[in-house]
C-alpha cells in the first residue's frame, strides 16, 4: 500500500493529509475475531487461509479510514471499486477524486498499479522499463515479464515468505509535461501479530518500501518507510518513516461508507 502518491511537486511527500472531510461513518467492530471475517469470500478454496490483500488493504469493499500522529488526525484514506477488478484509493479529502489507481492483473495473481491523479484533469501515468523479483533479503532477483508496463504491486494471495520488487520507470502526465524517471522498492512481509494504541492484538502484513526519482533535482533517494496493513481493519495501521525525516502514525478509526 502507498500512502499519497509522489506527483510531481510532491513526489516526496509523507503521506498525510491536513484537512480531513466529516464522513458520516459507522466504526468497524474493534474484535478482531469480527474483523479477521473481512473478505474471507476472496480466498475461498485457498489452503494456506494466509488471506488476500484484499483481507487486509480492505480495498474491495467501501472502506474508509483515518490515521493519526501526535495525537491529532494525519490523513484520511478511502476505497472504492471503479470496475471489475478496478480499484482506487484517495488521500486527499479535498479533493476526492484525487486517486491512485490499481487493476487485478488477467491472471489474478497481481495488483497492477497504473498511476494517481484526476482522470481528465491531471492524472500521471507511471509505466515501468523494468522490474524483478526476488527474497526477502532483495537477493535472487529476477527479472518480471511486463503487463502493459504496468507495476506489479503487490501479490494478491499472500505468500508465506517475504519477497522483493524493484520497479524501475518513468512517471508522464497523460497531456504531456516533463519525464520523471523513478524507482520504487519494495519489501513485503507475510503476515504476524501487530499492535498499535486503539486497535490490540491483530494480524498485519508489511511493506518497506523506498522510492528514489529526479524531480526538479538530480536522481536521488527521496522516501524510505515501513507501512502495516491490518487484517479486517485496512490501509495505515502504522507507518513509520525513517527518510527524508523520522515520522510515525497509527491508525485510529475505520468504517464502511
Amino acid at each position: 500500500m502507498t500512502q499519497q502518491r509522489r506527483t510531481p511537486g510532491a513526489l516526496a511527500a509523507v503521506a498525510t493529509v491536513a484537512a480531513v472531510a466529516a464522513v458520516a461513518s459507522t466504526t468497524l467492530a474493534a474484535s478482531p475475531a469480527a474483523a479477521g471475517e473481512t473478505g474471507r469470500n476472496e480466498r475461498a478454496g485457498q489452503a494456506d487461509d494466509l488471506g488476500t490483500y484484499a483481507d487486509f488493504s480492505r480495498l474491495t469493499e467501501r472502506s474508509a479510514g483515518q490515521f493519526g500522529s501526535g495525537g491529532s488526525i494525519a490523513g484520511q484514506w478511502s476505497w472504492r471499486t471503479d470496475a471489475p477488478g478496478e480499484y482506487s484509493i484517495t488521500w486527499d479529502q479535498e479533493r476526492p477524486e484525487n486517486r491512485e489507481r490499481f487493476l487485478r492483473s488477467d491472471d489474478g495473481e497481481w495488483l497492477l498499479l497504473d498511476g494517481w491523479g484526476m482522470k481528465g484533469v491531471e492524472y500521471y501515468e507511471q509505466r515501468i522499463t523494468s522490474e524483478s523479483i526476488g527474497d526477502a533479503d532483495c537477493t535472487g532477483m529476477e527479472p518480471i515479464p511486463s503487463d502493459g508496463d504496468l507495476q506489479h504491486y503487490v501479490r494478491w494471495d499472500i505468500p508465506a515468505e517475504g519477497y522483493c520488487l524493484d520497479a524501475r520507470g518513468t512517471i508522464v502526465e497523460e497531456d504531456g509535461g516533463p519525464e520523471i524517471t523513478f524507482r520504487h522498492r519494495q519489501v513485503w512481509s507475510p503476515p504476524a501479530p501487530c499492535a498499535n494504541s486503539v486497535f490490540p492484538d491483530r494480524v498485519c502484513i508489511t511493506q518497506h518500501e523506498t522510492w528514489w526519482d529526479d524531480n526538479g533535482h538530480p536522481y536521488q533517494q527521496t522516501l524510505d518507510r515501513e507501512i502495516r496493513l491490518a487484517r479486517g481493519l485496512g490501509m495505515a495501521f502504522t507507518i513509520e518513516q525513517s527518510f527524508p525525516q523520522p515520522w510515525s502514525s497509527e491508525l485510529v478509526n475505520v468504517w464502511d461508507y
